[in-house]
């Protein structure tokens, strides 16, 4: 409900907008140019507090930032202030979505690295042989065990469970 309110509104103040500053294409072009910015301004937000950018294509946001990029050096060049200004905010936004974007999805670091050190009587590497668990009336097969090749059968932890 929530969306479709929102919609609603939007499409309201952009008939009122098109109405009343129709007569001032300048004003008109302004309006339009920091609304839009805002909004991109908003998405940093949104990624900024919710640290998620795996729904963002990288492509799409490169793609916004060479155009309007483009269109910054052509306000630039014409001498229209409300282009090159929007383009230009337009152009830093999306750039930092990208920084952003690459940053959030880089890949992580283990900061718990530990060394193993071989201790006698542990595995380091299990080797699954079998592929249902152990069930305590089945007997073991001892050369698919590798606790059992290892250690005498007095330490298996099979041979407590038979007990």
């Amino acid at each position: 409900m929530k969306s479709v309110y929102i919609v609603v509104v939007t499409a309201m103040l952009a008939l009122l907008a098109t109405y009343f500053l129709s007569p001032w294409p300048v004003a008109l072009g302004t309006v339009a140019a920091w609304v839009t910015t805002g909004s991109f301004f908003l998405q940093v937000l949104h990624i900024i507090r919710n640290r998620d950018t795996k729904a963002l294509s990288l492509g799409m946001w490169s793609a916004l930032f060479f155009g309007v990029s483009c269109w910054t050096w052509y306000g630039f060049r014409v001498g229209d202030v409300p282009v090159m200004t929007a383009n230009g905010l337009t152009a830093l936004l999306a750039f930092s979505v990208i920084v952003l974007k690459l940053y959030h999805e880089r890949p992580a670091k283990n900061q718990l690295r530990r060394k193993l050190r071989a201790m006698p009587g542990v595995i380091l590497r299990p080797r699954i042989r079998r592929l249902r668990p152990y069930t305590p009336g089945e007997a073991a097969l001892p050369e698919q065990d590798p606790v059992s090749l290892r250690e005498p059968a007095s330490l298996s932890p099979l041979s407590k469970l038979k007990k």
